[in-house]
């Protein structure tokens, strides 16, 4: 693996961390049918962000993680290879896979099962994905309603205009 670099010169690459270090850890802790499963999984950390990479057994068959490009697949099927949970790895440019491959066209529910995943967070309504996951409904591309919003749709951010330099002076 060639790792990229920043402009100041560090190599970036793949790392793997203790699971309570990644960023998504309380999201998938929420979601989980068998949280069992945390206790074997990793946080990926590509880019100085470290997302959950949760291993395959239990209400779990498969699981994927989305990276930056396929160098980077590369490294992470590397590092998890020989771990339990973590078998049957494949990769597919930059998308690294786990586990049983998901079947084409799972209905959402059957997509949600596939993944050990819950109907409802364990803690209520108000989990929502964090900003590495997109926060985007994955089946319809849409972002999920906020707590107590009605009929689901999301305000509308306030705008400003500010002109440049126009800061008030001390």
């Amino acid at each position: 693996m060639t790792p990229h670099s920043t402009p100041a010169g560090q190599p970036l690459g793949v790392q793997l961390l203790p699971a309570r270090a990644a960023c998504d850890y309380e999201y998938w802790s929420a979601w989980l049918v068998s949280p069992g499963l945390l206790l074997g999984a990793v946080a990926v950390a590509l880019h100085r962000l470290p997302l959950l990479a949760v291993p395959a057994g239990a209400t779990r068959r498969g699981g994927f993680m989305d990276m930056a490009g396929p160098v980077f697949a590369e490294a992470l099927a590397g590092a998890l290879r020989g771990r339990p949970g973590f078998d049957q790895i494949t990769v597919s440019g930059q998308v690294i896979g786990w586990g049983e491959p998901m079947p084409e066209g799972l209905a959402p529910d059957a997509r949600r099962r596939f993944q050990g995943l819950r109907e409802e967070p364990r803690y209520g309504p108000c989990i929502r994905p964090p900003a590495g996951h997109g926060g985007r409904d994955l089946d319809t591309g849409r972002w999920p309603p906020a707590p107590g919003s009605p009929s689901g749709r999301q305000p509308t951010p306030p705008r400003a205009v500010v002109q440049a330099g126009a800061a008030p002076a001390p």
